[in-house]
C-alpha cells in the first residue's frame, strides 16, 4: 500500500514517470483526471478548474474568493483519493496538499530547461524558440501559484522526498526508483497512518461542501474531524444555514457523527421581535 504525490515540470516526463509507477504497480492514476472529477463533483467548469491550479493568479483574482474556493475543492479530491490508497498523484498541488500525511511519497521530477524544450518541441511541434517559451512560461504560472496559495517555493528540494532529473535517465529507471523508495518502512500506510488521511479527507470534504452551497458559501465556518467525527465551529444567520451547515458534513460517506457548535445569529436588519 502508498501514496504517491509527484511535482513535474513541463517536458520533464512526469506524467509518463507517474503512469508508468501506478500501471507497474496496479494503483490508480490521476493527473488532469483530478481535475474533470472535480468538475464533476461541485458542478464546475474545467478550464476554470485548470486556471485554477495551472496558471498565476491575476491582481483580481488576489482579491476574491473563487480561485480558493476551486483549490479547496481541489484538495478535497486529492485527499479523497489519498484516503483511498494505492494511487499516484501527478500536479495539482498534490506533493504540498499531502504534506501532511508524512507517509506519502513526494516526487520532484525535472530536467535542464534545453532538455525538457526539446521534448516539447517534438511533442507539439513547437519551433525551437516557442518551446522554450513555453516551457518558461509553464515554469513561471505553476511557481506563481503554489507561492501564492501555499507560500513554499516549489523548486525547494526539502519539499520533496526524491528528486529526479530524468535529462539521462529513462521512464522506466525513474519508475524503478520510485518503486525502490517506497519499500521503505517510513513510506508505508499503517493503520495510524489511514486513520489521519481519512480524517483529513472528511474535514476537506465537508469543507469543501460549505463553500459549494451558496447559503453557507460566505460564512466563517470551522471544520475539524477526529475518527470519523466532524466538528463544526463559527457562526451563520439563522438555524436555517446552521441546519444546511450539519446536513452538509453528514451526507458525506465515511462521516460517523457531525457536532454542531456554530452559532445561529439574527439576520441582518431584523428585530428580535422579526420586524423590520
Amino acid at each position: 500500500m502508498g501514496i504517491v504525490a509527484i511535482s513535474e515540470t513541463a517536458g520533464s516526463l512526469g506524467t509518463e514517470i507517474g503512469r508508468t509507477v501506478a500501471a507497474t504497480l496496479g494503483y490508480e492514476f490521476a493527473d488532469r483526471e483530478i481535475i474533470s472529477k472535480v468538475a464533476e463533483r461541485f458542478g464546475e467548469g474545467v478550464m476554470d478548474l485548470t486556471h485554477a491550479t495551472e496558471e498565476r493568479p491575476t491582481l483580481w483574482e488576489r482579491f476574491t474568493e473563487t480561485q480558493r474556493r476551486y483549490m479547496a475543492y481541489v484538495e478535497a479530491m486529492v485527499l479523497e483519493m489519498a484516503a483511498r490508497d494505492n494511487v499516484v498523484l501527478v500536479g495539482r498541488a498534490s506533493t504540498v496538499i499531502l504534506k501532511r500525511i508524512p507517509q506519502t511519497l513526494r516526487v520532484r521530477i525535472n530536467a535542464p530547461e534545453s532538455i525538457r524544450a526539446q521534448r516539447i518541441q517534438q511533442q507539439h511541434g513547437f519551433t525551437p524558440e516557442a518551446a522554450l517559451d513555453y516551457v518558461r512560461q509553464a515554469d513561471r504560472e505553476r511557481a506563481a501559484r503554489v507561492r501564492f496559495f501555499y507560500h513554499v517555493d516549489w523548486d525547494d528540494p526539502l519539499l520533496y522526498d526524491l528528486v529526479i532529473n530524468t535529462e539521462w535517465l529513462s521512464v522506466d529507471g525513474a519508475d524503478r526508483l520510485i518503486r525502490e523508495m517506497l519499500e521503505e518502512e517510513h513510506f508505508k500506510i499503517s493503520a495510524t497512518a489511514w486513520k489521519t488521511t481519512r480524517d483529513l479527507s472528511l474535514a476537506a470534504q465537508a469543507k469543501a461542501a460549505l463553500l459549494a452551497n451558496p447559503m453557507t458559501r460566505p460564512r466563517q465556518i470551522f471544520v475539524s474531524c477526529t475518527d470519523g467525527h466532524i466538528v463544526l465551529s463559527g457562526s451563520v444567520h439563522g438555524e436555517e444555514e446552521r441546519r444546511m451547515a450539519k446536513d452538509a458534513a453528514a451526507s458525506i460517506p465515511g462521516v460517523t457523527e457531525v457536532l454542531n457548535n456554530i452559532i445561529a445569529l439574527p439576520r441582518p436588519g431584523l428585530s428580535r421581535f422579526g420586524g423590520a
